[in-house]
């Protein structure tokens, strides 16, 4: 046993390693699923009260994202891009928190976000089964979930498909 007590410490480290590699592929092969279709949003700019659900008839990119999260802001301006680029009024970004309404105009402030419409939950992002941000979900026009993306994406790479849904 001595002879290989140099190598445990080692072989430690790298299987830990690993599975801190592995659990983003784990989580992509499993993301969470969208249980705040019901949940009262308040949109931020309005104090209007609204559901996804309510949205049913338009293609959605629906983001939960955290004032603090990297790559909710590197997806910022890429969203704002794409709606700008889609320009179809069956097309919408709602982004999506639980953070205060405050918080959430120092963010929008900081980056290109007016064709992204902001939404503050009651209910907390974890409560709502989202612990990755951003979680983003592209929805066609009956609220159907076509694809789930976990921390950060390119989306302009889904504009064929965003207008193809939007089509249908």
């Amino acid at each position: 046993m001595k002879k290989y007590q140099p190598y445990i410490i080692p072989l430690l480290m790298a299987l830990a390693l690993a599975a801190w590699a592995g659990r983003s592929k784990l989580r992509n092969l499993f993301p969470p699923k969208m249980k705040f279709a019901d949940t009262p949003l308040l949109i931020t700019d309005s104090n209007r009260k609204l559901s996804i659900n309510e949205l049913k008839g338009n293609v959605l990119i629906v983001s939960c994202f955290q004032t603090w999260c990297v790559d909710c802001a590197r997806e910022t301006p890429v969203l704002n891009q794409l709606a700008a680029g889609i320009n179809s009024p069956v097309f919408k970004i709602v982004y999506i928190t639980d953070e205060e309404s405050e918080r959430i105009n120092i963010f929008r402030s900081r980056f290109a976000s007016g064709n992204i419409v902001f939404a503050r939950s009651s209910t907390s992002m974890k409560d709502l089964g989202i612990t990755v941000f951003p979680t983003t979900f592209l929805l066609d026009k009956n609220g159907k979930i076509i694809t789930t993306k976990l921390e950060g994406y390119d989306w302009l790479q889904y504009q064929a498909t965003i207008k193809k849904l939007i089509a249908e």
